[in-house]
């Protein structure tokens, strides 16, 4: 209780500079533009729940997050079908995946900030039954005021990062209060749940469940979409480099390579997916630098009447893991610079092999894995991805042998899905 106090204490008097921070870049960014109502904990769209209606409240914060509990959340609908699945998010890129691949059959909507009134605010609204939150997420006022109202807090899909596991000895109490709070916590691996008892949970009440990430795409993706992206983008069906979630630094490293990649290969073609799509109109400028021909995706309107670009600058979202589909060549970025890297299950998944940099400190077991099984590829700066991926390019049987073998890594992880939801099930009974 009196964590929570200080906890609150600090968040009160930042209140004011937060809201006009807030408030600020809602009317500046399109990152928040139309998010800051519901973020505030008014949510005049959602029906008003009865009281005794049952509400199963997800929170997936982002695309990586909502798109590795997408089989999840299809079990719930499925197999709690006395329920309402609500799905919050803290992002354009999160809610634009939640409504393309659910629609009306969920409520989606924007998670509220941890302030005390406005999560009385989001309760009040959502009435929830029991709250599950994905990953890292972990809100103090929001999981003991669920908590309070006797309904379960799960985390699932759990994980603890470097930065997470060497927090100081206040913000482990503050871990500690929450984890208390909560019924149970199904972690990725067996590494996870010892940090996670380490900064404070209780060890009865945590569990080893696996990578839910295994089973978000264990199906090709969409023949059909993948066949409009290709025509689109690469009509003339040569080889393509796709670097998907890159971060600034890192695109200028990707088009450096890409430049010496094509002196080999004339027909290559990059597509360059920015992590933050509201950055695409910077990335076209470094292409352009070098590619004048280079485009973004959204202004390429329809096959058949367009020339096809060197380079195209991905500003859409959900086409991501449809390139990477397509693609000969898959880099995932977040890991040539110290971002701690990005979902490399995602290529994986499509059979195609992932190429990625040593910063991967968010994804270690899902680098491992790949690693072990044959099907990742770990490079030590721009200059050896240059050369594994110019040795990748030319050696057709290694590139089927590698890709394979990054599918065969996802369809032996798979499972984690269903663990999860039986964790789901005990701790709601």
């Amino acid at each position: 209780m009196f964590v929570l106090i200080i906890y609150n204490a600090v968040l009160i008097a930042a209140y004011p500079f937060l809201r006009l921070y807030f408030l600020w870049q809602g009317a500046r960014s399109e990152k928040f533009t139309g998010t800051m109502q519901e973020r505030f904990g008014r949510y005049p769209a959602v029906k008003r729940r009865k009281s005794g209606e049952r509400v199963i409240w997800v929170h997936a914060v982002s695309v990586g997050e909502a798109v590795g509990a997408t089989k999840f959340i299809r079990l719930l609908l499925d197999r709690e079908k006395d329920a309402s699945i609500v799905v919050t998010t803290a992002t354009k890129g999160g809610m634009n995946i939640l409504e393309s691949s659910f629609g009306g059959s969920i409520t989606a909507a924007y998670f509220p900030f941890d302030f005390p009134w406005v999560v009385r605010r989001a309760l009040k609204a959502f009435r929830p039954s029991s709250l599950i939150l994905m990953e890292t997420e972990i809100w103090p006022n929001l999981t003991t005021a669920v908590a309070r109202r006797g309904a379960p807090v799960i985390l699932l899909n759990g994980r603890v990062s470097d930065r997470m596991a060497s927090a100081g000895a206040m913000v482990k109490t503050v871990y500690s209060s929450v984890f208390s709070a909560m019924r149970a916590l199904g972690m990725q691996t067996e590494e996870d749940a010892g940090r996670i008892i380490r900064l404070g949970a209780p060890a009865a009440k945590t569990h080893v469940v696996g990578n839910m990430k295994f089973d978000a795409s264990p199906d090709a993706p969409d023949a059909e979409k993948t066949a409009e992206l290709k025509a689109l983008l690469n009509p003339g069906g040569g080889p393509v480099f796709t670097a998907g979630s890159t971060h600034p630094g890192e695109e200028e490293m990707i088009l450096d390579v890409f430049s010496r990649l094509r002196r080999k290969r004339p027909e290559l073609r990059l597509l360059l997916a920015p992590r933050h799509i509201e950055r695409a109109a910077v990335v076209l400028d470094l292409a352009q630098a070098s590619f004048p021909d280079a485009k973004l995706r959204s202004s390429l309107a329809s096959a058949g009447v367009v020339s096809t670009p060197s380079v195209v600058v991905m500003d859409t979202i959900g086409e991501l893991r449809l390139a990477y589909g397509l693609s000969t060549l898959c880099f995932v970025g977040g890991s040539l610079v110290e971002r701690g890297g990005h979902n490399i299950l995602e290529p994986a998944a499509c059979g195609k092999a992932a190429f990625y940099g040593p910063h991967m400190m968010n994804f270690i077991a899902s680098a491992r894995a790949l690693e072990a099984g044959g099907g990742g590829v770990m490079v030590k700066d721009s200059e050896d991805l240059f050369a594994r991926l110019s040795e990748f390019l030319d050696d057709e049987e290694a590139r089927a042998r590698v890709d394979s073998n990054a599918l065969k890594v996802i369809m032996r992880n798979a499972g984690a899905t269903e663990r999860a939801h039986r964790i789901f099930k005990e701790s709601s009974l």
